[in-house]
């Protein structure tokens, strides 16, 4: 929230203009994270009230942050490819686009598109800042001038994707990549067994997930389940040149180093976000920055079964309950006994560099510690993995810590860095939609890497 920042403006509630921020809190969180989400159009006055920043004061937000800061970049992201003479939807003929835009030029357009008090501000400061669709390469800059038209939009053709799996997580993806057209397109989709409605979609779908993953797709995404037919999916996906997105945690601990040899072979990639954690963001905090061992609870279903028992219910009721909410499968076992959580220790190893063998690992059960334990809780299913072994093991914990106050079907994991520092992160860990958005960002980063793939070759040819 705008408090956090203190982020200050004055004047009208309804169309305030900012004035202050506290940059040492913002550099230290960006930092500590990496990254920083500041909500736009909002901030506090001196009084610590709430104000708007008018129409459009996202666009103001990001120019101001850019000021404030001495950012080498701001980028407002629009649903056009760039800046025009007026709304090209609107138009039969193309209007003229613009690669650079004098701030004269950006404020004659009829501001439904750029806030001019953004422009006015940038102006005053002789600030530049980008204009343009998500992941665009070739966005309007806008600053001092001079003006430049560009003839030639920067609308790419949406990704292809081949979808195996229609099941809870198939369907909630298949949906969301069906409200992203201009981004993604689905040109065939397996399940299992096909049902009426099945006919009625905008792709073809058989019950051959093999025959999907040989379409030659941009992007194959498996989630199937299992490691015989996953397997012979992900690999006829990418010996056709497809990249791998997969939430399939089990065939990832086994067969990781088999796929990442002929991903490299074939020049693709493997994205996995979704097999550890769900909308947890465990596998790209791994990224940024060196661990000794990661701690936490990142089975969702155990710990919503874990939370009911504490509440009084029976280990029958918890694990129906789990089931009628979505956290659970129709076969829970393995998010019970651990084995779901320890194949997502091995996908952590695998992603730090440790090699971890099977004599080094331990777990315990859920099931087991229902039956035979009658007081202790709260109780959670800690997971724990360093460069020597892993286990997951279900233990008391202390009511005020963060493993007790992480609730129902969330998760959590902390990450321990070699200075001693730690870096928790939590999300939810079972459900339809956390883990179809998380292969949502796992698609949308392949997009964004084929961008920057196709802005470096533009470079280079200008």
């Amino acid at each position: 929230m705008p408090e956090s920042l203190s982020l200050i403006a004055t004047g009208d509630p309804l169309d305030a203009v900012p004035i202050s921020l506290d940059r040492n809190t913002l550099e230290k969180a960006l930092a500590s994270n990496g990254l920083v989400v500041i909500p736009g159009f909002v901030a506090i006055n001196q009084a610590g009230e709430t104000v708007t920043l008018g129409r459009g004061g996202s666009d103001l937000t990001a120019v101001f942050i850019k000021g404030e800061t001495g950012a080498t970049r701001c980028r407002l992201i629009k649903d056009v490819d760039a800046l025009y003479a007026s709304d090209p939807a609107s138009c039969d003929i193309l209007p003229p686009r613009y690669a650079y835009a004098s701030y004269e030029v950006a404020l004659e357009t009829d501001g439904s598109i750029i806030q001019h008090k953004a422009v006015r501000y940038a102006e005053r400061l002789s600030l530049e800042f980008e204009l343009g669709r998500f992941n665009a390469t070739r966005p309007t800059t806008i600053g001092p001038g001079p003006t430049q038209c560009d003839s030639n939009p920067d609308i790419p053709p949406p990704m292809t994707v081949a979808l195996c799996g229609l099941g809870a997580v198939g369907e909630g993806v298949a949906d969301l990549l069906c409200q992203l057209p201009d981004h993604f397109r689905i040109i065939g989709a397996a399940r299992k067994h096909l049902t009426d409605k099945d006919l009625d979609r905008p792709f073809i779908v058989v019950d051959d997930a093999i025959q999907i993953a040989s379409f030659g797709a941009d992007v194959v995404i498996e989630l199937i389940g299992g490691t015989d037919i996953a397997k012979d999916v992900s690999l006829n996906a990418i010996k056709n040149g497809s990249h791998l997105v997969s939430a399939n945690k089990a065939l990832l601990a086994q067969d990781h180093h088999e796929l990442e040899r002929l991903a490299k072979l074939h020049n693709t990639s493997i994205r996995a976000s979704a097999s550890v954690g769900g909308a947890t963001p465990v596998l790209e905090a791994l990224r940024t920055a060196p661990v000794t061992a990661v701690e936490g609870i990142l089975n969702g279903t155990g710990n919503y079964v874990l939370d009911q028992l504490e509440n009084g219910h029976p280990l029958d009721g918890a694990i129906n309950s789990a089931k009628l909410n979505g956290f659970a499968e129709a076969d829970p076992s393995r998010d019970l006994d651990g084995r779901d959580a320890l194949d997502k220790l091995f996908v952590i190893a695998h992603k730090a560099g440790w090699s971890i063998h099977d004599d080094a690992t331990h777990r315990s059960s859920i099931v087991n510690w229902a039956s035979n334990t009658r007081s202790a809780y709260p109780a959670r299913h800690i997971a724990f993995i360093d460069s020597h072994n892993a286990r997951v093991v279900v233990e008391p914990v202390d009511q005020s810590s963060r493993f007790a106050q992480t609730k129902n079907e969330w998760n959590i994991a902390i990450l321990h860095h070699p200075d001693g520092s730690t870096t928790s992160v939590r999300g939810k860990g079972a459900g339809r939609w956390p883990t179809s958005e998380s292969v949502l960002a796992d698609l949308l980063e392949i997009s964004r890497q084929k961008c920057l793939e196709a802005a470096k070759e533009l470079c280079h040819a200008q």
